[in-house]
């Protein structure tokens, strides 16, 4: 999986979780990346060929259950390193979107199980966005965990 498929597929699964139910448009990926529609058609045909998406005329697309496991695994490995980033090197919330956007490309899925290890398994990032579990699950936090 190329770092430009990783983030369309990413950018679909947003896009959905939006309008739920609906299918994403080919101008509305366009515009959320900053692209030419044309570009966006190319890559969506690749990423149907491949199995990720599913897309119907004047419907736009969804993404297929292997399509959203990996937007997923993306949103996931986004989420851990900005709260590696917060926590252990002194990054504020408001500066590690970038980077993770970056770091969000490692491939190594035993770095992510340690660096989820190491974290102790956050279920929030510093944005307050829930951090999906390996597995693709929304992990939410245990209220009765939590210190009082």
């Amino acid at each position: 999986m190329t770092i430009t498929e990783e983030n369309y597929l990413k950018t679909i699964y947003k896009l959905a979780e939006v309008e739920p139910g609906q299918g994403v448009s080919t101008n509305r990926i366009a515009a959320a990346l900053v692209t030419r529609a044309a570009s966006v058609t190319d890559m969506l045909r690749r990423l149907a060929e491949k199995g990720l998406l599913e897309y119907e005329k004047y419907r736009g697309v969804r993404l297929t259950p292997e399509g959203r496991r990996l937007a997923l695994l993306t949103v996931r490995k986004h989420r851990l390193w900005e709260v590696f980033l917060v926590q252990q090197l002194g990054f504020s919330w408001d500066e590690v979107h970038e980077v993770a956007e970056e770091l969000e490309h490692v491939q190594s899925p035993l770095l992510m199980q340690r660096l989820d290890a190491f974290l102790n398994f956050p279920t929030l990032d510093p944005h307050g966005d829930p951090i999906p579990a390996e597995d693709g699950a929304m992990r939410r936090p245990c209220i009765a965990c939590s210190p009082t």
